[in-house]
């Protein structure tokens, strides 16, 4: 692993010197320490100077550790964020061969493009081409199979039931005053199920990028805000559709809101939600 990390040093990442520097959106951050070799999506920062990251790997153990995830700088650590990627990268072409020709990546073709959508997102060309030359590749199949829930890693249950599952488990485990942002795909006839995401408070486009990489990736029509309220008759859930990346934000129409309180009733029985137009359900201070 150290030869790894020397090579990458020396060709492919610029050291990060202060976490109030200015990192371009959906750049690949590594931290190094003497325990930990992490990687991640890079999304934003926190309001105490964590780095926001989607698609978490752990490098040096070859797993994947979470959708989304904020790393707080530490004592020992150093962070470094790759500077290509296959938008620019001559090795952009050979490294979607080394996928292309992975045994489950021809058994499987309806997951081939959220295994192109995380290796594009997670890994840069370069860093794929030296995991072949050095017979590493499993850092990046192991948490590729984990994430989708594929190979070894395969679920009995099919992803659109782990879909509705873990949405279902957000909206129980909101306590009064507490809120999640989701993206949604709400059809025009009852002839097609609504799907609903989300991975908790972060805004709807980070979200949306997590989504790409899901097995149960769709195309999202809305996104918006659920906020948990306690009232005389028990715990209620406000419901916008104010999303400024997928939706008009404050402008949104009652009239949306209540189209997705619909869907919401369906994907997800047996809670009271209460439409709220704009932004009602969280409030118009947020960017997102």
């Amino acid at each position: 692993m150290h030869d790894e990390i020397n090579w990458l040093l020396e060709n492919k990442l610029v050291e990060i010197t202060s976490p109030g520097e200015s990192i371009p959106q959906k750049s690949i951050l590594r931290r190094i320490n003497k325990e930990k070799i992490q990687q991640g999506v890079f999304t934003g920062m926190d309001d105490n100077g964590g780095y926001i990251l989607v698609n978490v790997i752990d490098i040096a153990d070859s797993s994947y550790l979470a959708d989304a995830g904020i790393i707080r700088p530490a004592k020992g650590d150093s962070f470094y964020r790759f500077t290509t990627g296959f938008n620019s990268s001559p090795g952009s072409s050979a490294a979607m061969d080394i996928l292309e020709s992975w045994s489950l990546y021809v058994k499987h073709p309806e997951f081939r493009k959220p295994m192109t959508e995380f290796m594009k997102t997670s890994f840069t060309p370069e860093h794929i081409l030296y995991l072949k030359k050095s017979d590493s590749l499993n850092v990046l199949f192991i948490p590729m199979q984990q994430k989708l829930k594929i190979g070894r890693y395969r679920e009995t249950v099919n992803p659109e039931a782990i879909r509705k599952e873990r949405f279902r488990e957000q909206i129980k485990n909101l306590k009064p005053g507490d809120h999640i942002t989701y993206i949604a795909m709400i059809p025009q006839t009852s002839t097609y199920d609504p799907k609903f995401y989300s991975i908790g408070t972060k805004p709807h486009e980070e979200t949306h990028l997590s989504l790409r990489s899901e097995s149960f990736n769709f195309k999202p029509t809305h996104g918006g805000h659920i906020k948990a309220e306690k009232r005389d008759g028990g715990i209620v859930y406000y419901v916008d559709a104010g999303s400024n990346y997928i939706g008009k934000g404050v402008k949104t129409k009652l009239e949306t809101a209540e189209g997705v309180v619909k869907a919401l009733r369906r994907d997800c029985s047996g809670y009271t939600f209460i439409p709220l137009e704009g932004r009602g359900a969280f409030g118009t201070e947020q960017s997102y």
